[in-house]
């Protein structure tokens, strides 16, 4: 695998991009260890800044946004189209929060606002029988959260990997194709912190008080990073095998 295409889907908060600068500069870190060898490419999309085909890189990643999949943005159709591409080109794409949440609704799922409200700060998820044999993953895994939305369908093919009782579809698999995390392996507890700080007022009375406890969770994104790459990897190769 020569090329990993990062779908940016959101600009930072203007107090934010000194320090982490944007979404796909996150995740380059946090994957450069597990793909050393692999181009990361920005594409940012609000920008209209998209591939050229679904071919132009052999790995896709869909970061998380302030959008929801239920909005009317402009762009939304098009990333619609373009994850319909990459799936029935079967190049591996993996989708991180709302990346998550558009993946199953493109593939025939279905993501919405939860009436459960926010997630945020650290949650622990429990792993299916699915993914300790398949993925030979943690029983549990603990990630940052900041969301309002919820993959409340998986999409046919989909085999469920790990849940809890706020969030019953956290990450999923369609075996060769796609992967997906509700969580976010790329926050560190530093921009976890200052994100819910600016935010703390959309949030229940209480909640921005009982999250920042929460951060001092041990963290597996590092496990999660190595899954990722672990499969994209995999995934691309059996491709360019049947090619």
């Amino acid at each position: 695998m020569k090329t990993l295409g990062i779908l940016d889907c959101d600009e930072l908060a203007p107090e934010l991009v000194p320090d982490y600068e944007h979404y796909a500069r996150m995740f380059t870190y946090l994957l450069q260890p597990h793909l050393q060898e692999v181009e990361c490419r920005r594409y940012a999309i609000l920008n209209d800044e998209w591939p050229d085909s679904a071919n132009e890189c052999n790995a896709y990643l869909i970061t998380g946004s302030k959008t929801g999949v239920y909005d009317e943005e402009p762009w939304l159709p098009c990333l619609r189209e373009f994850i319909q591409q990459v799936f029935d080109k079967s190049i591996p794409v993996v989708g991180i929060c709302f990346g998550h949440q558009m993946l199953a609704h493109s593939l025939g799922g279905y993501a919405g606002k939860s009436e459960k409200g926010w997630g945020i700060g650290a949650y622990t998820i429990r792993a299916s029988q699915y993914a300790q044999d398949a993925f030979k993953g943690p029983s549990d895994l603990t990630l940052l959260y900041s969301h309002q939305d919820q993959v409340q369908e998986l999409p046919p093919g989909a085999r469920l990997l790990y849940a809890n009782d706020f969030c019953p579809n956290a990450a999923y698999v369609i075996p060769g194709k796609v992967l997906a995390f509700q969580g976010h392996p790329e926050f560190t507890q530093d921009y976890s912190l200052r994100l819910m700080t600016l935010r703390q007022d959309r949030y229940a009375p209480g909640q921005y008080e009982q999250a920042l406890t929460t951060l001092e969770l041990p963290l597996q994104a590092d496990w999660v990073a190595q899954t990722m790459a672990e499969f994209l990897k995999a995934a691309n190769d059996k491709r360019e095998q049947k090619a």
